[in-house]
């Protein structure tokens, strides 16, 4: 008896895929459908009108954790009716404020991290698989220049910058010599800085010398010329330095202050060797500077995994400001998952991390097995993303290990759309050519994982039939799936796949070998049988309608 035990657990099945639907907005759904949205337990009770039995909530506000008696009525959803959750974070696309998570401005980064902190614990209490929340909604780094935003700026573990820089000298003395950051300090380029201020420091530098050889300057050697040249261009450097390291002080308005932060970590990250720079980035800052596109997304994740990693910094003043994450991940064996955001229109290709193979990476290195990944098909074509090309193929070889969330739908860049996925229809297969490749790369069934159709709400759109949507796309989901667990080539899938019955089939041929001569029917000089034998026999005893109506029963 104890051997049987010992078996049945050694053969327990360790995970598996999950379909879900996404529980939709109470902000914009129809007036008839607000009462099933008004809180979090009424949208997890979603699902279970929809064949499914676990239900993505989409978070409206911080405050919907506040709900009256809301761990009970969630708990009792899950216990009696068999329905699990996950949540999905506020973001900019309902109209979210302030949910950065890789901004390097300080009010952006604490208040971040206070709403992370909040909605990982509640989400904890009422006991949800997963807490989402799109990787980046900051501005573009190429779009900074012309962006307003407090110098307060951090480093990636919420510290005022010029702490970072004390710590690390060497960079003080890079950074001065950088256009990118001379232009945002002093509002110019390192060479236009000195073609400017080199006579007002030539002055001083010439009083001091004055003072050392007690000459006039028209009686200074060579030696001494060149020597006030060279004090003035180290007043000139002393300058600027003083005003990187003061520029995080102050809480004044820059155009972009954030590409200091930005551009000094990449620095740093290349020259330490880092491992998230070395998985997505790969090469020294200094071949890469010029192209923000192959950088900034490494110091994106950066920021990211410093929320996660404040034991990481040697100040022990930054648990106190930003308290670590990991122990209420590890306490409620609850997921944190990053998503590519919904990228604004006319900066498809310009957010700072939206591709999920650089997500992967950031996942190897976050310090906690519970930091994993989602792919939204919408949202990465939305952000230029080809899925197979551009993301999977190019994953780590274990990437998919760390990828625990699907956000299915129609794919297509236009967003956010988020149409049915027809059963038997070409897009079907693309989900399925996508996520064979994915599974390929790790996304197995050794642990949950969770394939959303994120609907939208209301859905204004009938299916054929009036069949419900929802229900359409999870029956696509569930061939999916079935075939996917059989690892089935693309180009071998059966008829069943799309949804199509052998008996299906072989009633289409029969009608198809029956009607074969009817476009020639009269031409023929040997009288045509449209009878059978019992089709005869029907006839004549005036059944023949009959017949034809029930012929293939």
């Amino acid at each position: 008896m104890v051997f049987n035990k010992f078996v049945s657990k050694s053969n327990e099945k360790k995970g598996e895929y999950t379909i879900g639907v996404s529980s939709g907005f109470f902000g914009i759904t129809s007036a008839e459908e607000k009462i099933s949205l008004i809180d979090i337990s009424q949208k997890a009770f979603y699902s279970a009108l929809k064949g499914v039995n676990f239900t993505q909530i989409d978070l409206e506000r911080g405050t919907e954790f506040v709900s009256p008696e809301l761990e009970e009525r969630v708990r009792r959803i899950r216990e009696d009716l068999g329905i699990n959750i996950g949540i999905h974070g506020l973001c900019g696309a309902m109209g979210s404020k302030g949910i950065f998570l890789d901004s390097a401005i300080e009010d952006d980064y604490q208040r971040t991290h206070e709403a992370l902190i909040r909605d990982l614990e509640w989400s904890g209490r009422i006991k949800a698989k997963y807490y989402l929340q799109h990787a980046s909604e900051t501005v573009p780094y190429g779009w900074l220049g012309k962006e307003l935003q407090p110098t307060a700026i951090v480093d990636v573990w919420g510290r005022r910058f010029h702490i970072f820089l004390k710590e690390n000298p060497y960079l003080i003395d890079w950074a001065i010599t950088q256009d990118e950051i001379c232009e945002v300090v002093v509002g110019l380029r390192r060479e236009d800085y000195e073609a400017r201020k080199l006579p007002e420091a030539m002055e001083i530098s010439k009083e001091e010398m004055i003072e050392k050889v007690k000459k006039f300057p028209q009686d200074f050697t060579e030696e001494e010329r060149e020597e006030v040249r060279k004090k003035a261009k180290e007043i000139l450097e002393e300058n600027l330095k003083r005003s990187i390291r003061t520029f995080s002080q102050s809480s004044s308005l820059s155009y972009g202050p954030e590409r200091i932060a930005y551009y000094i970590t990449a620095k740093w990250m290349s020259d330490q060797n880092d491992p998230i720079w070395q998985g997505i980035v790969g090469k020294k800052f200094e071949e890469v500077k010029d192209n923000p596109k192959l950088w900034v997304p490494a110091v994106s994740a950066k920021y990211i995994w410093g929320h996660f990693n404040p034991d990481k910094c040697k100040d022990e003043k930054v648990l106190k400001i930003c308290p670590d994450p990991k122990p209420i991940l590890e306490k409620y064996n609850l997921d944190f998952v990053i998503e590519t955001a919904m990228v604004a229109a006319g900066m498809e290709e310009e957010y700072r991390l939206t591709n999920p193979k650089h997500f992967v990476i950031l996942c190897k290195y976050a310090g906690t097995k519970h930091f994993k990944a989602a792919i939204d098909f919408e949202h990465i074509l939305g952000a230029g993303i080809d899925p197979e090309k551009d993301c999977i193929n190019k994953m780590i070889p274990d990437g998919g290990k760390y990828v625990n969330v699907l956000h299915v739908g129609w794919p297509t860049p236009i967003q956010p759309a988020h149409i049915p996925i027809p059963l038997g229809s070409e897009q079907q297969e693309w989900l399925y050519k996508w996520m064979l490749a994915l599974r390929k790369k790790g996304f197995d069934e050794s642990e949950n994982r969770y394939i959303i159709f994120e609907r939208a709400s209301p859905i204004p759109y009938p299916t054929g039939g009036g069949a419900d949507p929802v229900q359409q796309s999870t029956l696509a989901l569930k061939k999916i799936i079935e075939f996917l667990r059989k690892e089935v080539p693309v180009e071998k899938l059966p008829p069943e796949f799309y949804g199509i019955e052998d008996k299906d089939i072989k009633m289409q041929e029969a009608e198809i070998r029956e009607h074969a001569f009817d476009p020639i029917k009269g031409l023929l000089t040997v009288p045509e049988e449209k009878m059978t034998f019992l089709g005869g026999a029907a006839a004549a005893k005036g059944k023949g309608k009959e017949w034809e109506t029930e012929k293939y029963r």
